[in-house]
């Protein structure tokens, strides 16, 4: 069982009579205090007969499912199921916009009258099922449960007290609940379009492009806000057009809609709208969060392979609201896993400097240097100068490249170039507290515009390209490359995992062994507990 007091896993017997309380067909369904998911995945496998009893059939499977969760524990359950998608954390501060046909929960006892309260709030038209304590609804002492038992009141809620439904669940308790049953019904004719006069309002294009290009430039609180100012231009304009459909909709379509929709479907106006609306921000809420990922502190921080890991996340970040919280969280999730994500850029790149272009007889067999491991004696280190091959020949010979000798000039691939060394620019860049660095294939390619290849300065190498199609890199800052080679080595058992921790003098003898071979005594005391990467920049933003 997880550590978590208000967590009460709903029984299944209890999850069939909440389902059977549903009326209509939902599509798109929410669970705000989601839990494992119990509830959701009930819904998916429930099964019940068609209306003249012939064959038995999943009304729920195909819905559109998804889930709130302040849990973190349960979070990271809800992110291993693909058929949920989590879109907020906290469903007391959720802020989204997005319309559903049911709201079903079980929400923490203590916290039932207010969870209720937001799920009538946000729900335009459809249906809510939700589980309280009894006590909430018989005993209105509070502001909240008396605004509660009003609103239910107005809406002629359905309530149905079940005693003893945690009697026999995975975790017990004696509590009686109360199985709440509301049918929302409102339509836009009626409630959205009340007063309004029968003219559309002109948007102005310019003025929202104008916004767009400046909100690219800003940081977290203004892409929220210009997100939030693109929702409601975008929301306006579909109501706009919806409000004046009878008028101008066989001439006019809203994104290349089929004339024949309203009719041919017989969808009623507030499907259309919702559909519209859902549809018009999820786009958006896409090109924010891909926006999110784009942010300096983040993305330069990705080598390829993780480039690509992080947007496969944008299809999953979609459903989630953007807002300044969940962005944050997006951010502390990235630094929880910040370590584990740069140990392997860095094992991969340590990889190709060494295993990948290490082989016998070939061009790089310098680039190592042999040392007594820990609980192994073949170990090795990076050296100072690493030789790696850029797939880029001009003649044989040896030497670096010298204009002339060949009649005309050395037109280096710089597509290749910066292929194979923008990752190595990025793992060198976790060691620097400063993101801003000379990418090499940058500096490559201007020093061979001014016809050199010797001694091409970078912000971590010093670099010679030679004909034959190498790249010979030498460390610029020897403490950047003790973290790297401490970083790899640790990683593949080479070196302990609390290797620069202790004080050489505290360490067991086979720790100093390591350490003599290592590095040397003086440069491991003088190193003892200095972080390895540098993480304030994502820590800033997380803030």
């Amino acid at each position: 069982m997880l550590n978590n007091d208000t967590f009460y896993p709903t029984p299944v017997p209890l999850i069939d009579r909440m389902i059977a309380k549903i009326k209509g067909r939902p599509q798109t369904v929410l669970d705000p205090a989601a839990g494992m998911a119990a509830i959701i995945e009930r819904m998916r496998d429930y099964s019940t007969m068609d209306s003249d009893n012939r064959y038995c059939y999943r009304p729920y499977e195909n819905c559109s499912y998804s889930a709130i969760e302040i849990d973190t524990n349960l979070q990271a359950i809800l992110d291993k199921k693909p058929f949920v998608s989590l879109i907020d954390t906290d469903f007391l501060q959720y802020s989204g916009r997005d319309h559903f046909d049911l709201i079903i929960a079980n929400p923490p006892f203590d916290r039932g009258d207010l969870h209720l309260l937001k799920a009538i709030d946000i729900m335009y038209r459809g249906e809510i099922v939700y589980l309280l304590n009894a006590e909430t609804i018989r005993n209105p002492y509070t502001h909240s449960r008396k605004e509660l038992a009003q609103r239910l009141a107005e809406r002629n809620a359905e309530i149905e007290f079940v005693p003893d439904a945690f009697k026999d669940a995975e975790r017990q308790t004696d509590v009686e609940v109360a199985l709440i049953y509301i049918r929302v019904e409102r339509t836009v004719e009626e409630d959205l379009f009340a007063g309004v006069e029968d003219e559309a309002q002109e948007c102005d294009a310019t003025a929202a492009k104008q916004d767009w290009e400046v909100a690219t430039k800003h940081r977290i609180r203004d892409m929220v806000a210009d997100y939030n100012r693109t929702i409601d231009i975008g929301t306006k304009t579909i109501l706009d057009y919806y409000k004046n459909y009878n008028k101008i909709g066989k001439y006019l379509g809203l994104n290349c809609e089929a004339k024949e929709r309203l009719y041919e479907r017989r969808d009623d106006l507030t499907s259309l709208v919702r559909g519209k609306v859902n549809d018009f921000i999820k786009s958006v809420r896409l090109n924010y969060w891909r926006q999110a990922l784009e942010l300096k502190e983040v993305r330069s921080r990705m080598t390829t392979d993780k480039a690509k890991e992080f947007e496969s996340q944008i299809q999953k970040r979609q459903k989630m609201d953007f807002t300044e919280s969940n962005i944050r969280q997006f951010i502390v999730n990235l630094i929880n896993g910040y370590e584990g994500m740069l140990t392997d850029a860095v094992t991969k790149l340590f990889d190709k400097f060494t295993i990948e272009h290490c082989y016998s007889g070939g061009i790089v067999e310098e680039n190592i240097h042999m040392f007594n491991g820990w609980k192994t004696n073949q170990a090795f280190k990076v050296n100072k100068k690493v030789i790696i091959p850029i797939g880029y020949r001009l003649s044989d010979g040896e030497g670096p490249f010298t204009y002339g000798t060949y009649g005309h000039r050395w037109k280096a691939n710089s597509w290749k170039i910066s292929e194979k060394t923008r990752d190595i620019d990025i793992v060198m860049s976790y060691f620097s507290a400063d993101t801003d660095y000379v990418p090499i294939a940058d500096a490559v390619a201007a020093a061979l515009d001014r016809q050199e290849s010797k001694n091409i300065d970078t912000t971590f190498f010093r670099i010679t390209c030679y004909k034959k199609g190498t790249m010979h890199m030498v460390f610029k800052d020897d403490d950047v490359l003790r973290r790297f080679n401490i970083v790899a080595c640790r990683a593949k058992g080479w070196l302990p995992m609390d290797y620069g921790q202790k004080r050489y003098e505290d360490c067991d003898e086979e720790t100093q062994a390591v350490v003599k071979s290592f590095e040397g005594i003086p440069q491991y005391n003088s190193n003892v507990k200095r972080p390895l990467f540098a993480t304030k920049p994502l820590l800033a933003i997380a803030a």
